[in-house]
């Protein structure tokens, strides 16, 4: 990745959008209020060619703040410095207030986009848009108390003490948001990626497999699955608790989500090698489905490895599990003790796998 998508990946983080109005506090103090304006506006503009839509909206605010008070220069109004600053701050915190009460609309448009990250990077910014609303609303409350006071009785604290305080109300949330998002992107590097993808196998985007199993069916993942049979005997063994579908249910020992960017292939030998040690068994791929229930939806490609030599099977470093006959599965079916997509995927076996054992077992030797 170039330096440049390095430099446009951290001004993602929504909180950068507050820079523009710290430069301007700062540069308020040392130039002319509209060198100073120009110069945030700028800031803010760049931000808005440079960022996403979905999460650009603090650099929007920015922007149309700026743009606002650049206006309201034209007219000349009587105001010293601190009078402009104040107002550039109270223009700045109803454009906040205006963007929280068209939150659901906002999102409704820009969540159309088909990657699913869309509305993380949308409630990232609503969140910081959040938290610095309130915290400049509290510092606008105490610029009234000073305007107040200071109609009574020189105020302890001057002009430049609250402009300061505004500043490090906005560097801390900068601050605070570039730790949390530091943590986060650690956490994302150790996120187990799942790509999204349409009924025909097409992928559409990716999301955390954290994230998506809170979003239940929401989106749909490939599956592969294994099934593995010897002599017409097919092996089955509990799945773990921390399935998310049908935990403790017996089911082939095969069975793993496909990671974003890796082809199917990648991720048959990873599972057999974690499974047992070993990618050396034979493979066939068996059909293509569509499994969904309340808690899942997934695009399942179920394989087959067929291993008919006793020692070659009793090499395997199978744990936990048995062969079952076809007998012995017919007379526990529907009864809960299988997953769900064994059960559906039986049928099949029986009628294709299952049943070339019983036909070459029926063969009259010439």
């Amino acid at each position: 990745m170039g330096e440049g998508s390095v430099i446009i990946k951290q001004l993602r983080n929504p909180a950068y959008g507050l820079i523009p109005l710290l430069v301007f506090s700062i540069l308020s103090k040392w130039v002319d209020t509209g060198t100073a304006l120009c110069v945030a506006l700028g800031l803010a503009l760049l931000g808005v060619f440079l960022v996403r839509k979905h999460s650009r909206m603090l650099y929007d605010i920015s922007a149309i703040t700026f743009c606002i008070a650049l206006i309201m220069l034209l007219f000349q109004y009587p105001l010293d410095d601190f009078g402009k600053f104040v107002i550039v701050e109270v223009i700045f915190v109803m454009a906040l207030v205006v963007s929280r009460l068209l939150r659901t609309r906002v999102i409704t448009i820009l969540a159309r986009n088909r990657q699913p990250n869309v509305r993380n990077y949308l409630s990232e910014s609503f969140r910081v848009a959040f938290q610095i609303q309130y915290a400049l609303f509290f510092h606008l409350l105490l610029t009234l108390v000073y305007f107040t006071l200071s109609t009574v009785q020189p105020p302890k604290i001057g002009e430049r003490e609250i402009i300061l305080l505004a500043e490090v109300i906005i560097l801390a949330v900068i601050v605070m948001e570039v730790v949390r998002f530091h943590f986060l992107d650690k956490k994302l590097r150790a996120e187990e990626w799942l790509p999204v993808v349409t009924e025909s196998g097409e992928v559409t985007g990716k999301v955390a497999k954290s994230v998506t199993r809170e979003m239940k069916n929401k989106f749909m993942h490939p599956v592969v699955r294994i099934a593995l049979i010897s002599n017409g005997k097919i092996y089955l063994k509990k799945r773990d608790a921390s399935r998310l579908l049908n935990p403790g249910a017996l089911d082939y020992p095969f069975e793993k989500y496909m990671q974003y960017n890796h082809d199917i292939n990648e991720a048959i030998l990873n599972m057999v090698k974690k499974e047992i040690g070993t990618k050396d068994i034979p493979l066939r791929f068996l059909l293509k489905y569509i499994f969904e229930n309340k808690s899942t939806k997934r695009l399942i490609f179920l394989y087959v490895s067929i291993i008919d030599d006793e020692e070659k099977f009793n090499s395997l470093e199978l744990k936990d599990g048995k062969l079952w006959t076809e007998k012995q599965i017919e007379e526990n079916r529907n009864s809960n003790i299988f997953s769900e997509c064994f059960e559906l995927e039986f049928e099949y076996l029986k009628n294709t796998v299952l049943l070339n054992y019983k036909l070459k077992a029926t063969e009259t030797p010439c």
